[in-house]
């Protein structure tokens, strides 16, 4: 019996043995709870039992009988150990160790490492701009680069999105960035000439991107000589990477509505419209005879009462596919992808579709040579309706059209018939047409040879070809094309730019033992951009709405062709001294020759310096236990800016000014031999510095930009002929402050929070003008000493209590008031349109497979001016178009206190006019992007058969907080500040769905 339970227990033992040795345990690691981990090695600490995670980062490990706890390791990361317990599954998160100074950055012409870097450069990656519901790759930098402001003008899908990297840098040439696309520079902007805007990046789908860098200082910019004066941004597209093929599918559907609204700013009913107009007839002295005339003139009594509003705008609707693959061998590696993205906007007529497909092929043809090919192409087709004081322009009927008129007659049709001649763009969404069809294609092929192990030569040619067509049909029945019989346009622009690029690169070790070593680059550049522009106008159509083109047009009006080109030749050379990884001292030249400017003053030579000093490395630092990174940075050059007209330098004599059918010519430009290059001298210094382990990281840098030699347009006598030209006049000063902060305040097994913050601090000044003399540009004064687009406007004094009369202030020390509008010379500063700070806070929280981010976007320290002020809050001016809600505020009787005068019928004394009563406090905080999103466990993709599955919700501009309950539209109005009855920017809430196979 003994024998037997011996024999029993035994065996108990070696079975529970046997299963003890045959656990298994399964997980991921990853590095940031969503980017897998290949190649990590799993331990079981104390054996030899050992595994590695796959390409995405999954392992299974046996743990034998004496395995308690699991290693986890992989190059660049920090060891992490876990207890294994009763555990079966494991998922850990690694951190990265301070050996990512090796992270790779792109840069001009080439990569360096974070360690070896000398200059202020921001790199977004592709996680940060993939699936966000925007037309273009511009306007999804919005908040994600300290020192980068992107603002939009309009919510029309597909419109240009103004940038400005450390402030502007000119006056009247151009303020906007370089984009240099897989190597190659690009055009960039608004290129449409009969849309109100467009955008040539719109045919660029932001989910082919890889990663974008921000060159902001001398360091990074200047190997980009005369185009880097407004910053470079470096877009590097998605590339393949060896293995099986992996597939990738990603849809996104959802709908927008206007994302910032002001009651106050919403059009009269037609009860309120008539109420305040008999109001205003009244205090005009009207009598009542006359008052009820008018007033059934305008609608009174006739039981209509139409919205123009909720007929105008719209909720649009949205939709986007992307489908990529990616793979090859060690030989050849290929992404292929291909996407559509649809956008309405938030009015009538206001619409984008895009067609991309993207092609990146890289072969290994020998041991010593790589050739490669990228092509990336595009087609939009936009619809953009009219903007301004156009007649045609929807938004501005939704506040100018009386709701006593409707855009129906009884029976159905349209109404032609309504107030102030204005048209009814209801009828006119379906009668006229505006489009614009652009086509792009941007690629290169490239070859690179190694000619010894630290020495290779690199070829690129690349191509920017961009073709616009746009058609425009105004029918003969109502609207612009009444007084003509109806008219067509037809126009055709083509931009055709390519350039050729050499490089020689050496890594040269300077001693023995390799702690001092040298980078150097050589390297030549010629570019060439051609335009080619055709206008074609016809009037007089039959009257027939399906004859659109100018073709059917009895009476041609317009038929034009031109072409504008330019060219840059240079040459330039880099280097870095490296000593130990502790210093870093880095050079640059470039010389730019261009076409834009006479022979004489034809090249230009633009240069930098930086340093580095990664003081962690130093032996003083061996045993800090505080800095993981600590990093101090510093630079200075001279880059330039030659962005003007292609044909400014030259006195021109033009034909096209004909006379009595015969032929004509007449001088058409000024010019000055003398013009040259705008110098721009950025110096910068930066410190970087991570604690905790790499869970604190901190960028500072402070920079001053000092621009000289300003390409200005300056007025000239009108016995001239010419009204103005363009000078090297002037100076200006750009100095800011900015701050970013990554912090993980928490990070678990299950669980990690993150959280971006930017900071961008940046004070312009106009340091010095031709005489000191000022310049007068609109509603802005260009003044030694200010800010560029100070406004510049009579002064509002508020409501007379007594009388619901306007003032003004006659002197700025506020000392006097009239009701008289006063003359120019009562104008002051009355603010900036430039914003003193702006920003972002980012917040990520990942838990087991769910995620959650928001960022919100804020801005501080601007005015905003509403154009059409005058209009719809003029007290009585223009007293036969709509007026808004906030009009109803207006002062009624002696003690009144108000912001808004009596309403007089016709104007109460030009209170319409332009003054700081236009200006609002331009400030306000937004909900830029939240998401929430859930990644399929393993277990459920494998039954599906596939890699990986995330299905999310976003919403993007959801909400927007204003510090001026006054501000009548959306805060961001571009650049300039300014409302001119756009499209409204949209918020929008999309659903999503993305695939790995």
């Amino acid at each position: 019996m003994r024998k037997f339970v011996a024999i029993l227990l035994g065996a108990i033992l070696v079975v529970t043995q046997v299963a003890a040795q045959n656990k298994t345990i399964k997980g991921r690691v990853t590095e940031d709870g969503k980017k897998p981990l290949s190649n990590a090695s799993i331990i079981v600490k104390g054996t030899t039992v050992a595994s590695k995670t796959n390409e995405e980062g999954y392992y299974s490990i046996t743990i034998p009988a004496n395995g308690r706890v699991l290693k986890f390791s992989s190059l660049n990361f920090e060891d992490q150990e876990v207890n294994i317990g009763s555990k079966s599954e494991i998922n850990v998160i690694l951190v990265n160790t301070v050996s990512d100074l090796q992270q790779v950055i792109v840069t001009g012409y080439g990569t360096t490492k974070k360690a070896t870097n000398t200059g202020s450069i921001a790199t977004v990656k592709a996680a940060d701009i993939e699936n966000l519901p925007f037309s273009s790759v511009d306007k999804a930098l919005q908040g994600k680069v300290a020192g980068l402001q992107s603002v939009a003008s309009s919510g029309q899908p597909g419109a240009s999105q103004a940038i400005l990297i450390r402030g502007a840098s000119s006056i009247t040439a151009s303020n906007s960035p370089l984009w240099v696309v897989d190597g190659v520079p690009i055009n960039a902007g608004d290129a449409s000439r009969l849309q109100t805007t467009g955008n040539l990046l719109s045919t660029l789908n932001p989910n082919d991107i890889e990663s974008i860098s921000v060159l902001k200082d001398a360091a990074s910019q200047s190997i980009y000589g005369s185009r880097a004066a407004n910053g470079v941004i470096v877009v590097t597209t998605k590339k393949g990477k060896s293995g099986k093929t992996k597939f990738r599918f990603d849809t996104e559907l959802g709908n927008s509505d206007v994302a910032y609204q002001n009651e106050k700013y919403k059009p009269l009913d037609a009860n309120e419209f008539i109420n305040i107009t008999r109001d205003g007839l009244v205090n005009a002295g009207a009598s009542a005879a006359q008052t009820t005339s008018i007033l059934n003139s305008l609608g009174q009594g006739n039981g209509i009462n139409f919205n123009w509003y909720d007929n105008i705008m719209r909720v649009g609707q949205q939709k986007q596919y992307n489908l990529s693959a990616e793979g090859g061998n060690d030989k050849t590696t290929f992404f292929l992808s291909g996407g559509h993205f649809a956008q309405e906007g938030t009015s009538i007529n206001s619409q984008l579709k895009r067609n991309n497909v993207n092609v990146r092929i890289t072969n290994k043809a020998t041991d010593k040579l790589t050739i490669g090919l990228n092509l990336n192409a595009g087609n939009v087709s936009q619809r953009a309706p009219l903007n301004g004081g156009a007649f045609g322009n929807p938004l501005l009927s939704t506040y100018f059209l009386l709701p006593t008129y409707s855009a129906y007659k009884p029976d159905g049709t349209y109404n032609y018939v309504l107030n102030g001649g204005l048209h009814n763009t209801v009828a006119l969404s379906e009668l006229d047409k505006r489009f614009l069809r652009q086509s792009s294609i941007r690629g290169s092929v490239n070859g690179e040879y190694k000619i010894l192990d630290n020495l290779k030569f690199k070829s690129v040619y690349g191509i920017d070809y961009n073709a616009l067509e746009e058609d425009q049909y105004n029918n003969p029945l109502h609207g612009d094309g009444l007084a003509s019989n109806g008219r067509a346009f037809s126009y055709y622009t083509r931009y055709f730019n390519y350039v050729w690029t050499n490089t020689l690169d050496l890594q040269q070790n300077i001693t023995r033992n390799g702690d001092l070593s040298s980078s150097t680059q050589i390297g030549y550049e010629a570019q060439k951009s051609a335009g080619y522009f055709s206008s074609l106008q016809a009037q007089q159509f039959p009257p027939s709405l399906s004859l659109t083109y100018p073709a059917s047009g009895a009476s041609p009006t317009t038929a034009s062709a031109t072409i504008s080109e330019y060219t840059f030749e240079s040459q330039f050379a880099s280097t870095n001294l490296n000593y130990k990884n502790r210093f870093v001292l880095s050079g640059s030249f470039r010389r730019d020759g261009s076409s834009r400017f006479s022979a004489k003053n034809r090249y230009g030579n633009f240069w930098a310096l930086g340093a580095t000093w990664n003081i962690d490395r130093e032996d003083f630092m061996a045993n800090n236990k505080i800095f993981d990174q600590l990093k101090l940075r510093g630079s200075y050059g001279v880059n330039g800016n030659a962005g003007i007209g292609n044909y400014d330098a030259p006195a021109l004599y033009g034909f096209g000014f004909n006379y009595n059918q015969l032929p004509g010519s007449a001088p058409t430009n000024v010019g000055d031999e003398n013009l040259t290059w705008e110098l721009n001298k950025p110096m910068n210094i930066g410190l970087d510095f991570s604690v905790l382990k790499n869970r604190v990281n901190v960028t500072v840098d402070y920079y001053i930009r000092k621009s000289e030699n300003l390409l200005l347009s300056v007025p000239l006598s009108n016995t001239s002929g010419f009204g103005s030209a363009t000078r090297n006049i002037g100076s200006m000063e750009n100095k800011g402050l900015e701050l970013s902060l990554n912090i993980i305040p928490v990070q678990t097994k299950d669980f990690r929070w993150d959280l971006d913050f930017n900071f961008s601090n940046n004070k312009n000044k106009i340091t010095s003008l031709p005489n000191k003399a000022d310049i007068l540009s609109g509603n802005f004064i260009i003044r030694e000493g200010q800010s560029l687009n100070t406004f510049f406007l009579r002064e509002w004094a508020g409501v007379d209590r007594s009388t619901g009369d306007p003032l003004w202030y006659t002197t700025d020390k506020h000392q006097a008031s009239s009701n008289i509008y006063p003359g120019a010379s009562a104008r002051i500063l009355a603010g900036q349109a430039l914003p003193k700070f702006f920003g972002s806070l980012t917040n990520a929280l990942t838990y087991k497979g769910f995620n959650l981010s928001a960022q919100l976007y804020y801005n501080f320290g601007n005015q905003v001016f509403d154009t059409w002020r005058g209009y719809y809050l003029g007290s009585g001016f223009g007293a036969s178009f709509n007026k808004v809600k906030r009009q109803l505020d207006a002062w009624q009787k002696p003690g009144d206190i108000t912001t808004v005068p009596k309403y007089v019928y016709n104007g109460n004394k030009n209170f319409n006019a332009g003054s700081t009563y236009n200006l609002n406090d331009g400030s306000f905080v937004r909900v830029r992007d939240i998401q929430f999103g859930y990644t399929l466990p393993k277990a459920y993709t494998e039954k599906l058969k596939i890699g990986s599955a995330n299905f999310y919700v976003r919403g993007t501009n959801l909400f927007t907080w204003v510090k001026d309950e006054n501000l009548p539209f959306d805060p961001e109005q571009g650049t300039g500040s300014a409302s001119n009855l756009n499209v409204f920017i949209p918020k929008t809430v999309t659903v999503g769905l993305s695939l790995a196979f």
